[in-house]
């Protein structure tokens, strides 16, 4: 008898105190399931986020940071656990969080008609949410669009803290910069990772600058339809990192926009971090601007407005897929599960080209090799499909591979020829092959109980 996997657990399949009750989608590193706990099938359900390698160390790192964060637009850490299964009956870290009701952040302007209240107001929410995490010496590392969900009644809930941390936690990952999305990424963090590209460095340190920056990105992509240029990219003319900006375009040469919030939206996207200011004190002046706008002014026909924000094509989802989006739970990792991603998706899927090629948080990976815009996807066994993760997996061998065994992205692997793409939820798909991660054993314990770092 087959094991269910971590992506594919049925319906009633319990966890401790948590009974599924279906599942919500997955990407490279965590599945989410739509659950209850046991017993309770009349109350709230939750969002349960499994993840899909053994021992994961993310998910102990994003419950201790969602832990610490108390805000209504950020959500709370309801439990956490482990379980046991598998090919290798291996143990698989959990967290469980509320489950919301809403949409992503660019299809829900997508389907809207924006004006400037109603940005002014959802941005002012994010930012008291970046502003509660700072507060806590935490930062997000993956703000965007897509880690945003707006509920029914217009509410902003900041989503997706697998690639967070706090001062003083220990780094999860290699590489000179953290998790993140590359659009994203404040000019610091480009310059130093070109700068620093051939010699081994320490990573570049992440600051709450870098938070507000990225909400700048995400401002202006929400207001005008498009991203801004990235905030630097030296590989373009060659080694030097300077006078290699594109051109920003002020927010008001794609659409019309009020003239204090392009101002806002500029200044989070300044070149000096101390420029941007603080996430609470751009919260305030969100706020203070949103007052100044009767109901006339928010109408979207004022031609000081943006009208709607449009998504571009290769950003919206397949049609038939929608019905997904609408029970999007509001769940800290959840879901890029953050570009190379999601795969019951693209309602997960960031668009074609914008998304980082470091690795991903939980549930969000980023993606090396953006798929073609034009290309037609492959069937998927009911509806899934495993990516090839962008880094090894936690426990996987690291080459010298045996010569039954491929080197992929820095970790073991082994083709299974008896299978063909589409591979479905057991494989992992790579150039037109199915594969399997090769683990290593696991050792024996030497030591005492495992400590719990200090906070």
């Amino acid at each position: 008898m087959n094991k269910p996997s971590p992506e594919a657990l049925p319906a009633g399949t319990v966890l401790d105190t948590w009974q599924v009750d279906g599942p919500a989608g997955y990407g490279t590193y965590g599945a989410v399931y739509r659950a209850h706990g046991v017993g309770h099938t009349e109350g709230p359900p939750v969002a349960l986020k499994l993840a899909r390698h053994p021992n994961d160390p993310r998910f102990a790192r994003e419950a201790r940071l969602l832990s610490r964060i108390r805000h209504p637009g950020v959500p709370r850490l309801l439990g956490q656990g482990t379980w046991t299964g598998g090919p290798w009956g291996a143990p698989h870290p959990y967290v469980v969080m509320p489950w919301v009701e809403g949409i992503r952040l660019y299809d829900w302007a997508d389907q809207h008609p924006l004006t400037s209240l109603q940005a002014l107001r959802l941005l002012a929410q994010v930012a008291r949410a970046l502003e509660a995490t700072h507060a806590i010496q935490g930062l997000h590392r993956d703000v965007k669009g897509d880690n945003v969900l707006v509920s029914p009644e217009g509410r902003a809930f900041l989503m997706d803290f697998g690639c967070g941390t706090w001062r003083g936690a220990a780094p999860l990952t290699e590489g000179l910069l953290a998790p993140g999305t590359r659009l994203y990424r404040s000019p610091q963090a480009l310059r130093f990772h070109w700068n620093h590209r051939r010699d081994a460095h320490p990573p570049y340190r992440a600051t709450p600058a870098d938070d507000v920056y990225a909400l700048g990105v995400m401002a202006y992509r929400l207001c005008t339809g498009t991203y801004p240029p990235l905030a630097t990219d030296p590989s373009i003319v060659g080694d030097d990192a300077r006078d290699t900006q594109e051109v920003l375009k002020p927010p008001s040469h794609w659409k019309p926009l009020a003239p204090a919030l392009e101002s806002l939206l500029l200044r989070m996207l300044s070149e000096t971090p101390q420029d941007r200011g603080s996430a609470g004190e751009l919260a305030t002046a969100l706020e203070n601007l949103a007052k100044t706008f009767g109901p006339k002014r928010a109408r979207p026909s004022d031609s000081s407005v943006p009208t709607e924000a449009v998504v571009p094509p290769a950003a919206k989802p397949r049609r038939g897929r929608r019905w997904l989006r609408a029970l999007l739970p509001l769940a800290a990792g959840l879901l890029p599960l953050v570009a190379g991603h999601w795969n019951l998706e693209e309602p997960w899927v960031s668009p074609p080209g914008t998304a980082d090629g470091g690795t991903g948080g939980v549930a969000d990976a980023a993606v090396e090799e953006p798929p073609l815009p034009n290309a037609t996807p492959e069937p998927k066994p009911n509806g899934l499909k495993l990516e090839m993760p962008k880094e090894p997996l936690p426990g996987q061998r690291r080459p010298p591979c045996p010569r039954n065994q491929i080197n992929i992205r820095g970790g073991c692997w082994a083709e299974f020829i008896q299978v063909s793409p589409p591979c479905g939820d057991s494989f992992y798909d790579w150039k037109g092959a199915c594969y399997l991660p090769v683990m290593m054993p696991p050792r024996p314990s030497t030591s005492g109980p495992a400590q719990v770092p200090p906070p």
